[in-house]
């Protein structure tokens, strides 16, 4: 096993996992963050209605 050899077969298997694992934590991701998007805004109208 060559330098080079060992270099390509990291690189593809990095390639395979993070195109399996990217999917997954992007859903994870915009999911989280759409919780965090309510959270927000829900503390936004407290404040409103409270400020009001």
């Amino acid at each position: 096993l060559s330098f080079s050899e060992g270099i390509s077969k990291t690189h593809l298997s990095l390639e395979s996992m993070s195109s399996s694992g990217f999917s997954l934590t992007n859903e994870s991701m915009s999911e989280t963050f759409g919780g965090a998007k309510i959270v927000c805004t829900m503390n936004l109208c407290l404040l409103f209605s409270l400020g009001s």
